[in-house]
């Protein structure tokens, strides 16, 4: 049992907000600074939050009573009686009512109940049975002194351990003993508890001991301490027992839990010498006892290297270790797939150590020959293959770089270990290539931006100035800056010279670059790109345009499907960039909760379609969007270039659905001022007007007159069972189109059940619990002295008003004579309406508090008390006062059963006497006001559910 407390109390905490460790004791200080590692007294931490005590209705029978328990007594059967509380007497007895005194004093709980039982039978009878229950437990006082934060006497229950002593006492300080604690008896026995056991196994032994009043527990001094430090699963100080002998190194990494990587372990035991000054001394045999007070245990593994794996990090899907028996080289290293999607090809790191002078090396890789199988180089345990995005290679002309390649300070960039390196690289070269290089010396008419730094230079810092070395400046282009390449015979260092050129990017055939003698417009670089791939988006692409004089991009909007019509093109320019888009990806974008709130960044590219779509890109698709809304395939937001058709428009949504009412579509057109157009979707010129960004296209739906769910009618008529429904059909006409009623039909007793009638009544039920468990909590709140009984029989009904289902029927005329005589009654039907025609019923039923509950044959003009007293009378918790009458047609009558009221009231086949429970036990205080009605409402709800189910 203290076992699982203990594990609750640290469960306890664990799950609150994490604390700071507290300061390092001189001892633990000490033994920290002689490992070189942080190492702290075992055990203290564990026991410095009380334990809650288990709740008084966990105890078990075998728990004996002492003077100060608190027992309920409560009696059931013919002899009822209120619950009493009643408390050992300083004599040890215990007095109920009526019945002799019992010792209690000293007995279990099991003998005193069985005894009591007795005595009920011999007094009162066999009718009466009796439950005993433990309502209160008895306090003791413990003294507990010596090393611990709050000494003095502590107030526990009878249920206290030793460990819940201590707890309350705020557990032991780290100058005290947790092996050596002794407890001293009132009756002059003593003890040692030592909480090892407990804490390393659950044996709690002496700790789990339970404390009597007047018991004095004595926490001494701490007493001889062992260090154990390495790489443990719990490394820290341990006490050893008083005056035990040596310890075995094996006992001592027992106790720091064993080791962290299995194999063969170097022990070398630190102590202290006669003259002071600490010796070491290696430790050949785990099992000779050699550690004493103020030694320090080391243990460190023997080797610590890997063997027969090699590592791919950086822009990779899977970064990680791989085994080299399944990769011996490059070839089978990485494969396409296996890279991200910016992934930069021309250039990657090998990293590997020389085994001859044991020193990291980097080798440059081209990514493009390896995956083409022309570099197949052999690899050796530990190499590791940097494969460069994006962001490391544009990282090369940042702000940061250029200021150092300029000999200037670089901008700060904290936790960045690659630009501290190229900093000391530099610093150690200055006049060397890197510093004073042709790249260097063209990088300085170059601007860079503020870019972060790529992890991948945080965590591999060397990476940063090798793939600099190995760099080639572009000034040309629409990106110029400083690109890594692998070695090459007379390639220049610095590249400003080139054909125009563009490039097509995205949902193409053939996206790529290709010379503006070959596609000087849109229609022939859209051509030359094979085309539009099959499902690519008809309405918005983009032109990127780099100026290189201004140093600026613009955007430009084309309509893809009009170019590739040949109906408009457009002249490109040096450096274009086109993208075309999927219609996924223009999903994607579009929809509201992408871009800032939602998807990517709006400082982040977007790796789509194969090409990187700018975040500026992203935003224009955004802000062209135009939403096209109601009856049509796929409604959405659907950006556009200037000049979209709204047939154009429509055919991306998918088309018209079968339930779209063509002729009164409205656009609603974003200029200034805004206007409002109705069209006429099945003529040639509304879908000729053109929509521009911003506008709003709506295509209405057609009304249905056909009710989408059916209506079901089942019982005494000619043809029962589920009927499509108009919107103006009404019961009447329902019973007609069934062939009518039959000759056993009793329409007076017609159930009519409707689901949203029944999700108002539920609703209404949630919210009268939700009152009464409010109330209940003001009522303790204000101690208000509310029994627990009452507490608990309040909330009981509170279960179940939520627990109730009613069943939703609404009263209503169901005979087609009266229903032709008076129309006004007839009720509109709605989807999933259930009507139920019962055959003519020959009983009538008693149901709630009666002796004996059941279906009564009618007679004619006989009296609701007649059915009463046919039913065995009402019992003790009945509530004549609020009886009713359940009508066969779900109306209800309140009953007049008092003597004085002679008005007799009709009792028709097939109605229910509901006799509902008394409400006396709640009216004491102001929350259970209206029980009696919330107690009617329970049976009404029964007893509709009873006639329903027959």
């Amino acid at each position: 049992m203290l076992a699982a407390a203990l594990i609750l109390g640290v469960g306890a905490v664990s799950a609150q907000e994490p604390e700071r460790p507290p300061p390092l004791s001189p001892i633990e200080a000490a033994f920290s600074a002689r490992a070189s590692q942080t190492l702290r007294l075992f055990g203290y931490d564990h026991i410095a939050t009380p334990v809650p005590p288990p709740a008084v209705g966990a105890v078990s029978g075998h728990y004996r009573l002492g003077v100060g328990d608190a027992v309920t007594v409560t009696f059931r059967g013919a002899e009822k009686a209120e619950p009493k509380r009643i408390a050992v007497d300083v004599e040890g007895r215990l007095t109920v009512e009526g019945i002799p005194p019992l010792m209690a004093a000293g007995r279990t709980i099991d003998d005193v109940r069985a005894e009591l039982a007795a005595l009920v039978t011999t007094t009162r009878g066999e009718g009466t049975a009796v439950f005993l229950s433990l309502s209160a437990l008895r306090r003791v006082g413990v003294l507990v002194t010596g090393e611990v934060p709050r000494p003095g006497i502590q107030d526990l229950t009878a249920f206290a351990t030793v460990f819940d002593a201590l707890s309350a006492a705020g557990g032991v300080t780290r100058a005290g003993s947790l092996r050596a604690i002794r407890l001293f008896r009132a009756d002059g026995q003593t003890m040692t508890v030592d909480l090892y056991g407990l804490l390393l196994s659950g044996d709690g032994g002496a700790a789990d001991t339970r404390v009597r009043d007047g018991d004095r527990l004595v926490v001494p001094p701490l007493g001889p301490v062992i260090g154990v430090a390495g790489p443990l699963k719990r490394p820290g100080l341990f006490e050893l027992p008083r005056g035990s002998a040596p310890m075995p190194m094996a006992e001592a990494e027992a106790l720091a839990g064993g080791r962290l990587r299995p194999g063969p372990a170097r022990a070398l035991r630190l102590g202290i010498g006669a003259g002071g000054a600490e010796t070491a001394e290696p430790i050949p045999d785990p099992g000779v006892p050699a550690l004493q007070d103020g030694d320090l245990l080391m243990l460190t593994p023997v080797r610590e290297d890997r063997t027969g794996v090699v590592y791919v990090d950086g822009h990779v899907r899977r970064p990680g270790p791989r085994a080299r028996r399944e990769a011996p080289d490059l070839g089978r290293l990485v494969t396409r797939p296996d890279l991200g999607d910016s992934a930069y090809l021309p250039f990657a790191v090998l990293a590997r150590t020389d085994p001859a002078t044991h020193q990291r090396r980097l080798e440059p890789v081209d990514l493009q020959a390896v995956l083409a199988g022309k570099d197949k180089r052999p690899l050796t345990d530990g190499d590791t293959l940097l494969v460069l995005g994006m962001a490391e290679v544009e990282f090369l002309t940042s702000a940061s770089v250029l200021a150092l390649l300029r000999g200037g300070p670089a901008e700060p960039q904290p936790d960045c270990r690659g630009l501290e390196l190229l900093a000391r690289t530099l610093a150690a070269d200055p006049g060397g290539p890197l510093a004073r290089g042709p790249q260097a010396v063209a990088a300085a008419a170059l601007t860079g931006g503020p870019r972060p730094c790529p992890p991948l230079f945080q965590d591999e810092p060397e990476l940063l100035p090798f793939a600099l070395s190995h760099a080639v400046l572009k000034t040309a282009g629409t990106a110029p800056g400083l690109y890594p390449m692998m070695p090459a015979v007379a390639r220049p260092r610095v590249q400003d010279r080139r054909a125009a050129r563009i490039e097509v990017l995205g949902h193409v055939r053939h996206p790529g670059v290709w010379p503006l003698t070959e596609a000087a417009t849109l229609q022939a670089a859209l051509a030359g790109a094979g085309g539009a791939e099959p499902g690519a988006y008809p309405l918005l692409g983009v032109i990127a345009r780099f100026d290189a004089a201004t140093m600026t991009r613009t955007l430009v909007p084309f309509f893809p499907q009009n170019v590739a019509g040949g109906v408009a093109t457009r002249r490109l320019f040096d450096n274009d960039r086109l993208y075309l888009f999927s219609t996924d990806t223009i999903r994607t974008l579009a929809e509201p909760g992408t871009g800032e709130e939602g998807g990517a960044s709006a400082e982040e590219d977007l790796p789509l379609d194969g090409a990187v779509i700018g975040a500026d890109i992203a935003a224009l698709i955004r802000e062209r969007g135009v939403p096209v809304r109601g009856a049509v395939r796929l409604p959405g937001v659907y950006p556009v270039a200037e000049g979209v058709t709204v047939g154009a428009l429509l055919a991306a949504a998918g088309g018209l659905s079968t339930a779209a009412e063509p002729e009164t579509a409205e656009l609603t057109m974003a200029g200034t001022p805004p206007r409002r157009r109705t069209l006429n979707l099945s003529t040639r010129d509304a879908l000729a007007i053109l929509v521009n960004p911003g506008d709003a296209l709506r295509v209405n739906q057609r009304p249905s007159a056909l009710e989408t769910v059916a209506v079901t009618l089942e019982g005494e008529v000619r043809y029962p069972g589920r009927y499509d429904v108009l919107r103006d059909d009404t019961l009447k006409t329902l019973i007609e189109r069934a062939g009518g009623l039959s000759a056993d039909a009793y329409p007076a007793g017609a159930i009519f059940l409707r689901e949203a009638e029944r999700r108002r009544k539920k609703a209404e039920f949630e919210e009268q619990a939700r009152t009464l468990e409010a109330g209940i909590l003001r009522e303790q709140q204000k101690g208000s002295g509310m029994r627990q009984e009452d507490v608990a029989l309040a909330r009981s009904l509170a279960d179940r008003l939520r627990a109730a289902d009613p069943p939703g029927r609404i009263v209503v005329e169901a005979d087609p004579a009266e229903l032709r005589r008076f129309p006004e009654r007839d009720v509109l039907l709605e989807p999933g309406d259930r009507i139920v025609i019962p055959k003519r019923p020959l009983t009538v039923a008693v149901s709630g508090e009666v002796m004996a509950p059941a279906a009564l044959r009618f007679q004619a003009g006989k009296a609701a008390d007649a059915y009463i007293h046919e039913a065995g009378g009402p019992s003790r918790a009945a509530d004549l006062g609020r009886a009713f009458l359940l009508r066969p047609d779900g109306s209800a009558e309140p009953l007049p059963l008092s003597s004085w009221n002679h008005r007799v009231t009709a009792v028709a086949p097939g109605s229910v006497i509901v006799v509902p429970t008394d409400p006396k036990p709640f009216t004491g205080l102001d929350i259970f006001k209206d029980i009696g009605s919330v107690l009617s409402q329970l049976a009404l709800t029964a007893a509709s559910i009873a006639v329903i189910s027959r």
